[in-house]
Protein backbone atom coordinates (compact mmCIF):
# COMPACT_ATOMS: atom_id res chain seq x y z
CA UNK A 1 0.00 0.00 0.00
CA UNK A 2 1.45 3.01 -0.48
CA UNK A 3 0.28 6.37 0.87
CA UNK A 4 1.45 10.38 0.49
CA UNK A 5 1.03 12.67 2.92
CA UNK A 6 0.50 16.22 1.97
CA UNK A 7 1.35 18.92 5.28
CA UNK A 8 4.10 17.79 7.59
CA UNK A 9 2.71 19.34 10.83
CA UNK A 10 2.32 17.83 14.25
CA UNK A 11 -0.25 15.56 12.89
CA UNK A 12 1.13 14.87 9.33
CA UNK A 13 4.69 13.83 10.85
CA UNK A 14 2.73 11.60 13.66
CA UNK A 15 0.44 10.28 10.40
CA UNK A 16 4.02 9.73 8.34
CA UNK A 17 5.79 7.66 11.69
CA UNK A 18 2.56 4.92 12.23
CA UNK A 19 2.18 4.06 7.97
CA UNK A 20 5.94 3.41 8.10
CA UNK A 21 5.95 1.69 11.66
CA UNK A 22 3.02 -0.69 9.97
CA UNK A 23 4.88 -1.48 6.45
CA UNK A 24 3.12 1.15 4.48
CA UNK A 25 5.01 3.28 1.77
CA UNK A 26 4.90 6.67 2.18
CA UNK A 27 5.64 10.42 0.66
CA UNK A 28 6.05 12.37 2.94
CA UNK A 29 5.93 16.49 1.27
CA UNK A 30 5.69 20.36 2.43
CA UNK A 31 6.29 23.34 1.81
CA UNK A 32 8.80 23.65 4.67
CA UNK A 33 12.37 22.41 3.99
CA UNK A 34 13.13 21.57 7.37
CA UNK A 35 9.89 19.53 8.13
CA UNK A 36 10.46 17.26 5.10
CA UNK A 37 14.44 16.67 5.99
CA UNK A 38 13.40 15.82 9.07
CA UNK A 39 11.17 12.57 8.27
CA UNK A 40 13.19 12.33 4.60
CA UNK A 41 15.20 9.11 6.73
CA UNK A 42 11.59 7.92 7.94
CA UNK A 43 9.13 8.07 5.12
CA UNK A 44 9.95 5.96 1.87
CA UNK A 45 10.12 9.33 0.01
CA UNK A 46 10.84 12.93 0.83
CA UNK A 47 9.49 16.35 -1.45
CA UNK A 48 9.53 19.64 -0.96
CA UNK A 49 7.59 22.24 -2.93
CA UNK A 50 4.68 24.57 -2.86
CA UNK A 51 1.63 22.51 -2.51
CA UNK A 52 0.01 25.42 -4.51
CA UNK A 53 1.77 24.81 -7.59
CA UNK A 54 -0.61 22.36 -10.02
CA UNK A 55 3.07 21.87 -11.73
CA UNK A 56 4.60 20.33 -8.04
CA UNK A 57 1.46 18.23 -7.56
CA UNK A 58 1.76 16.78 -10.84
CA UNK A 59 5.26 16.00 -10.55
CA UNK A 60 5.04 13.88 -7.42
CA UNK A 61 2.98 10.89 -9.52
CA UNK A 62 0.14 11.08 -6.92
CA UNK A 63 -1.87 8.89 -9.17
CA UNK A 64 0.48 5.73 -8.02
CA UNK A 65 -0.76 6.34 -4.75
CA UNK A 66 -3.50 4.17 -2.94
CA UNK A 67 -4.28 7.50 -0.42
CA UNK A 68 -3.80 11.19 -0.56
CA UNK A 69 -4.18 12.93 2.92
CA UNK A 70 -4.30 16.81 3.21
CA UNK A 71 -3.24 17.02 6.42
CA UNK A 72 -3.17 20.83 6.91
CA UNK A 73 -5.56 22.19 9.51
CA UNK A 74 -4.67 25.74 10.41
CA UNK A 75 -4.85 26.97 6.43
CA UNK A 76 -8.15 26.28 6.08
CA UNK A 77 -8.44 27.87 2.23
CA UNK A 78 -4.82 26.53 1.43
CA UNK A 79 -6.23 22.65 2.34
CA UNK A 80 -9.55 23.60 1.04
CA UNK A 81 -7.60 24.74 -2.60
CA UNK A 82 -5.58 21.72 -2.56
CA UNK A 83 -8.37 18.84 -1.60
CA UNK A 84 -10.24 20.83 -5.21
CA UNK A 85 -7.07 20.45 -7.59
CA UNK A 86 -6.42 16.67 -6.10
CA UNK A 87 -9.94 15.66 -6.82
CA UNK A 88 -11.21 17.71 -9.47
CA UNK A 89 -7.87 18.43 -11.86
CA UNK A 90 -6.10 15.44 -10.58
CA UNK A 91 -8.60 13.07 -10.76
CA UNK A 92 -7.24 11.23 -7.29
CA UNK A 93 -9.39 8.29 -6.57
CA UNK A 94 -9.21 8.51 -2.87
CA UNK A 95 -8.60 11.73 -1.08
CA UNK A 96 -8.54 11.89 3.26
CA UNK A 97 -8.34 15.44 4.46
CA UNK A 98 -8.12 17.09 7.60
CA UNK A 99 -10.50 19.46 9.18
CA UNK A 100 -10.11 22.10 12.16
CA UNK A 101 -13.81 22.47 12.41
CA UNK A 102 -17.34 21.82 11.30
CA UNK A 103 -17.03 24.48 8.84
CA UNK A 104 -13.62 23.45 7.15
CA UNK A 105 -15.26 19.70 7.07
CA UNK A 106 -17.72 21.11 5.43
CA UNK A 107 -15.87 23.31 2.54
CA UNK A 108 -13.73 20.10 2.48
CA UNK A 109 -16.45 17.43 1.28
CA UNK A 110 -17.71 20.34 -1.04
CA UNK A 111 -13.96 20.06 -2.19
CA UNK A 112 -14.74 16.47 -3.10
CA UNK A 113 -12.49 14.88 -0.42
CA UNK A 114 -13.55 11.27 0.25
CA UNK A 115 -13.29 11.09 3.80
CA UNK A 116 -12.75 14.43 6.67
CA UNK A 117 -10.80 13.68 9.79
CA UNK A 118 -11.61 16.04 12.96
CA UNK A 119 -8.46 14.25 15.27
CA UNK A 120 -8.51 17.35 17.71
CA UNK A 121 -12.72 17.40 18.10
CA UNK A 122 -12.38 13.20 18.22
CA UNK A 123 -9.78 13.41 20.63
CA UNK A 124 -11.57 15.88 22.74
CA UNK A 125 -14.53 13.61 23.01
CA UNK A 126 -12.97 10.86 23.74
CA UNK A 127 -11.14 12.65 26.96
CA UNK A 128 -14.58 13.96 28.16
CA UNK A 129 -15.76 10.42 28.41
CA UNK A 130 -13.01 9.39 30.47
CA UNK A 131 -12.61 12.19 32.44
CA UNK A 132 -16.67 12.56 33.21
CA UNK A 133 -19.21 10.81 34.87
CA UNK A 134 -17.92 7.36 32.69
CA UNK A 135 -13.84 7.68 34.34
CA UNK A 136 -14.09 4.42 34.79
CA UNK A 137 -14.15 3.90 31.16
CA UNK A 138 -10.95 3.66 29.47
CA UNK A 139 -10.26 4.58 25.13
CA UNK A 140 -13.95 5.46 23.80
CA UNK A 141 -15.04 6.04 20.44
CA UNK A 142 -18.11 7.75 19.39
CA UNK A 143 -20.17 5.96 17.42
CA UNK A 144 -22.83 8.62 16.59
CA UNK A 145 -24.61 11.35 19.01
CA UNK A 146 -25.35 9.04 21.63
CA UNK A 147 -23.76 5.96 21.09
CA UNK A 148 -20.03 4.69 21.20
CA UNK A 149 -18.02 2.17 22.21
CA UNK A 150 -15.20 2.03 25.17
CA UNK A 151 -12.32 -0.75 26.99
CA UNK A 152 -13.58 -1.68 30.49
CA UNK A 153 -11.55 -3.25 33.01
CA UNK A 154 -13.28 -5.74 34.30
CA UNK A 155 -14.95 -5.45 37.65
CA UNK A 156 -13.94 -8.03 40.46
CA UNK A 157 -17.46 -8.47 41.11
CA UNK A 158 -17.44 -10.49 37.88
CA UNK A 159 -14.24 -13.09 38.53
CA UNK A 160 -14.48 -16.70 38.73
CA UNK A 161 -17.65 -16.31 36.54
CA UNK A 162 -18.99 -17.33 33.05
CA UNK A 163 -20.13 -14.15 30.67
CA UNK A 164 -23.32 -15.76 30.00
CA UNK A 165 -24.30 -15.46 33.71
CA UNK A 166 -23.61 -11.86 34.14
CA UNK A 167 -26.76 -9.78 34.03
CA UNK A 168 -24.14 -6.61 33.48
CA UNK A 169 -24.73 -6.60 30.06
CA UNK A 170 -28.67 -7.04 29.38
CA UNK A 171 -29.64 -4.62 32.15
CA UNK A 172 -27.60 -1.68 30.89
CA UNK A 173 -28.81 -2.66 27.33
CA UNK A 174 -24.90 -2.78 26.11
CA UNK A 175 -22.92 -5.46 23.68
CA UNK A 176 -19.63 -7.10 24.84
CA UNK A 177 -17.80 -6.95 21.24
CA UNK A 178 -14.59 -8.66 22.27
CA UNK A 179 -12.52 -9.73 25.73
CA UNK A 180 -8.78 -8.63 26.05
CA UNK A 181 -6.72 -11.24 27.79
CA UNK A 182 -2.86 -10.53 27.58
CA UNK A 183 -2.48 -9.93 24.20
CA UNK A 184 -5.20 -12.35 23.18
CA UNK A 185 -8.24 -10.45 21.82
CA UNK A 186 -11.54 -12.83 21.66
CA UNK A 187 -14.43 -10.98 19.74
CA UNK A 188 -17.74 -12.15 20.80
CA UNK A 189 -16.84 -14.83 23.49
CA UNK A 190 -18.96 -17.45 24.19
CA UNK A 191 -21.40 -17.18 27.18
CA UNK A 192 -19.26 -19.90 29.18
CA UNK A 193 -16.14 -17.94 29.10
CA UNK A 194 -15.35 -17.27 32.96
CA UNK A 195 -13.90 -14.17 33.24
CA UNK A 196 -9.95 -13.48 35.18
CA UNK A 197 -8.39 -10.58 36.22
CA UNK A 198 -6.78 -8.55 34.49
CA UNK A 199 -9.26 -9.02 31.84
CA UNK A 200 -10.25 -5.94 29.62
CA UNK A 201 -13.75 -5.89 27.61
CA UNK A 202 -14.91 -3.62 24.62
CA UNK A 203 -18.48 -2.84 24.92
CA UNK A 204 -20.66 -0.77 22.64
CA UNK A 205 -24.25 0.81 22.99
CA UNK A 206 -25.75 4.33 24.39
CA UNK A 207 -23.70 6.75 26.20
CA UNK A 208 -25.10 7.03 29.19
CA UNK A 209 -25.56 2.99 29.49
CA UNK A 210 -21.96 2.74 29.08
CA UNK A 211 -21.40 4.67 32.01
CA UNK A 212 -24.25 2.55 34.05
CA UNK A 213 -22.20 -0.09 33.12
CA UNK A 214 -18.62 1.17 34.54
CA UNK A 215 -20.28 2.42 37.81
Amino acid sequence: MKVAILGLGRFGAQLVEELVGMGVEVLAVDSDTQRVNELAEIATLAASGDLSEFEFLSSLALETYDTVAVAIGSAVATSVLLTLTLKRRLELRHVVAKASTDDHAEALRLAGADMVVKPEQEAAIRLAHTLGPSSHLGEYLSLGPTFGCAKLDAPESAFGKAIGTLDAFTRHHVVLLALVRGDIVTFRPDRDVVVEPGDVWLIAGEDEQLRKASG
